[in-house]
């Protein structure tokens, strides 16, 4: 297996779908038997920034939304809320290896995009594309709505996502028109069959905002704003699990879950964003999506940095998701959505996983994405 991620024109990928589905009934080693099947009457169906949302699940910025192909065994599976990879003005990163370690909670040391601006761009697009053309092989065109969300994940500073090009990215998924002009002529020349499909050009109306640890919090809210009022679109914040404080963290951590071995150094929470800050900053950004009729929300919740002990990833630093952040994440969860009386809308990753998913739709999350459960056997099925 290569260290290096390989990208594939629009034509390689369709035409492997159309063979592989084709010979063996199955779109990138998933069967069909296993593809989710679309109902006009599901109970779990929903809306979401204006849109359709035909289920509330789906995979989290990670490394299930990087590729096109990634993106499309996501929705396959039934992922219809499709939060991309992060991006940023960074984009040639020289991402160590290994950067994942999913024995049981996971760990990383990656935490950005290791494509170009516009290789995402690209294949952000041909998922898109794809997924309409999925629409009719798959026999759900005008049975049911397209019900698909996608929501851009961009970062860390406000000077970077300010940046030229970071503002042609956005602009560009807001209006993808060139380039799905270039792809319908590949479908009239080499698949007319796919030809006249209706393909919006707008890929998405909505952002989450992910900023580094450490951010201070005033650039959170700027950048937060300039998402807002200059870009009009509907936006949620990740918020760290350090906003619980290091006491509760670490009892969670080290009495309720004996991770003994989990030791998080006293700058990861000093550098952090604080819960009182948060709360304002969750306040004065609400009043000014509401004043402009645009969704606000706060996505919990982030990684939680820690000291790399296990020493299995390189470097002093990792980052945790999974198992052990569930209960943290929850515990905030419940802590902010107290403090805001229910008022507050709610995005989560967490832990999230097969088995608790119900647990936290009942309690107000709306949408539910995951990283690591979908790193586990099973893999993109367990959705």
């Amino acid at each position: 297996m290569s260290d290096a991620m390989r990208v594939q024109s629009f034509s390689e990928l369709l035409g492997s779908i159309l063979q592989e589905y084709e010979h063996n009934e199955s779109i990138f080693g998933i069967h069909r038997s296993l593809f989710y099947v679309p109902k006009n009457e599901s109970p779990y169906a929903t809306e979401m920034f204006g849109s359709h949302l035909a289920t509330p699940i789906g995979p989290a910025a990670g490394p299930h939304t990087q590729l096109a192909r990634n993106i499309i065994c996501a929705w396959l599976s039934g992922g219809r809320f499709i939060e991309l990879k992060t991006v940023q003005i960074m984009d040639e990163l020289e991402i160590p290896r290994p950067c994942i370690d999913m024995e049981d909670e996971g760990y990383n040391v990656e935490w950005s995009q290791e494509l170009k601006l516009d290789q995402s761009l690209n294949e952000y697009v041909h998922a898109w594309v794809l997924i309409h053309v999925l629409r009719r092989l798959l026999g759900f065109e005008g049975e049911v709505p397209f019900g698909t969300i996608f929501n851009m994940s961009i970062g860390y500073d406000l000077k970077g996502i300010k940046s030229p090009p970071m503002t042609r990215f956005m602009d560009r998924l807001d209006d993808a028109s060139a380039k799905i002009n270039e792809i319908k002529m590949i479908l009239k020349r080499q698949f007319p069959q796919f030809a006249d499909i209706k393909i919006p050009p707008r890929l998405t109306n909505s952002v989450t905002l992910s900023t580094m640890h450490g951010c201070p919090p005033d650039e959170i809210e700027q950048i937060a704003r300039y998402l807002l009022e200059e870009r009009g679109l509907n936006t949620l914040v990740k918020l760290n699990p350090t906003l619980l404080g290091k006491e509760t963290v670490m009892r969670i951590l080290h009495d309720d879950l004996e991770f003994t071995e989990i030791q998080i150094p006293d700058a990861v929470f000093a550098n952090d964003l604080q819960y009182d800050r948060a709360v304002e900053l969750i306040k004065t950004l609400k009043r000014t999506a509401a004043k402009r009729g645009l969704y606000f929300g706060a996505k919990l919740s982030n990684t939680l940095a820690m000291a790399n002990n296990k020493e299995t990833l390189p470097g002093k630093e990792m980052y945790m998701s999974g198992r052990a952040l569930y209960p943290i994440t929850m515990t905030l969860f419940d802590k902010i959505m107290r403090q805001f009386n229910g008022d507050l809308n709610v995005s989560y990753a967490g832990g999230a996983d097969a088995l608790n998913v119900t647990t936290l739709l009942v309690a107000g999350a709306h949408p539910v994405t995951t990283v690591s459960d979908l790193l586990k056997p099973g893999g993109y099925s367990r959705l």
